[in-house]
Order: C-alpha cells, then sequence, then structure tokens
C-alpha cells in the first residue's frame, strides 16, 4: 500500500511540475517583435566629433575674450563673459523613428557650455545661443560646423592642443544622455 501512495504522489507531483515548466516555456505570442521596435524613440549616433585648438588663449588669459582667432572671431554675443574659447563640431544622426533636440552640452573643459548657431544679421555674422535646441530629425542628421551650429565652450579651463581629447555629454529633450570623446583638430 505504502509503494502505490508513494507512486501517485510521485507521479501527481511530476505532472504538476511538467505543466507548470512549459507554461514558463511558452513565449506569448500576440508580439514578437523587440519590446522597441514598435515605439516611437530617436536613436542617436555621434560621429566625427572635433575641436578648435585654443592657441595660447588660456595662457594668456587676459580676463577677456582675449585672441579669438581659435574660433574665427565672431563672439560679440559673449559680452561679459571672460577667458578663452573653442568651439566643438560633430555630426548628430538620429536613426530612430522620432525626432529629438539637442538641448545642452556639459563638461567639465569649460566654465559655460552652450549650443550655439552663427548667423548673418544686418550684414554681420554673429554667434547667438539656441536656447530651443537644435532638431534632430527622425532618419536624419545635422552638422555642427564651423559658420553654423557648434558647441560653444566658453572660459576653457585647459590649453587645447592638436591631438588632445576631452569629454562631452550631449542632453537631448528625450532625456538621452550621450558621452562624447572630441578631439582638438585643426579646421
Amino acid at each position: 500500500m505504502k509503494f502505490a501512495f508513494i507512486t501517485r504522489l510521485s507521479a501527481a507531483a511530476f505532472a504538476t511540475a511538467a505543466l507548470l515548466l512549459s507554461a514558463c516555456a511558452t513565449a506569448p505570442t500576440t508580439n514578437s517583435a523587440p519590446a522597441n521596435a514598435s515605439r516611437n524613440e530617436s536613436i542617436i549616433v555621434v560621429k566625427d566629433a572635433w575641436a578648435r585648438p585654443t592657441m595660447g588663449q588660456v595662457m594668456g588669459n587676459q580676463g577677456s575674450m582675449g585672441n579669438m582667432g581659435g574660433h574665427g572671431g565672431m563672439h560679440g554675443s559673449m559680452s561679459g563673459s571672460t577667458g578663452p574659447v573653442s568651439a566643438a563640431y560633430m555630426t548628430i544622426e538620429n536613426t530612430g523613428n522620432a525626432s529629438d533636440r539637442l538641448m545642452s552640452a556639459t563638461g567639465d573643459i569649460a566654465e559655460k557650455i552652450e549650443v550655439h548657431e552663427t548667423k548673418s544679421k544686418d550684414g554681420m555674422m554673429v554667434m547667438q545661443e539656441v536656447k530651443e535646441g537644435i532638431e534632430i530629425p527622425a532618419g536624419g542628421s545635422v552638422l555642427l560646423k564651423p559658420g553654423g551650429y557648434h558647441i560653444m565652450l566658453i572660459g576653457v579651463k585647459r590649453e587645447l592642443n592638436v591631438g588632445d581629447t576631452f569629454k562631452l555629454t550631449l542632453k537631448f529633450q528625450s532625456g538621452k544622455e550621450m558621452p562624447v570623446e572630441v578631439t582638438v583638430r585643426e579646421p
């Protein structure tokens, strides 16, 4: 009698375990696509990030904008700022299916870092902060380049020589943050 009871108990336990395991192994069939494939989201890729050298500006920090040669001398909109300047450039691609906006950048390379645009205004080239950010369209890209959009580095804290690198973090409207290594080179 004892043997039959143990056999029935073992068979029942085995059947229960098999049923539970098969339930766990069955994948839902309602959505076989990756979880993020149907969501609208940006997928940001940054390429060829570079910055201009400071060309001796840091060593001779005169308490003013000093030698503007490092960024073409178009810094009239930054009155009141002190120290040397540089600018970072790059290509920002969005391979996702939703647009995004570059809102700001941070890093320890400069006292202040802003997203800027160079424009022609009243026959003069002027720079200004782009407070509403730069749109990075879905499936598209934006080139940050001299004479256009760029990341302005105001009050650079150390000499930037050709071949040096530093880090920036790009911040997007979607909440994404993209770390970027920037190489210093001549334009």
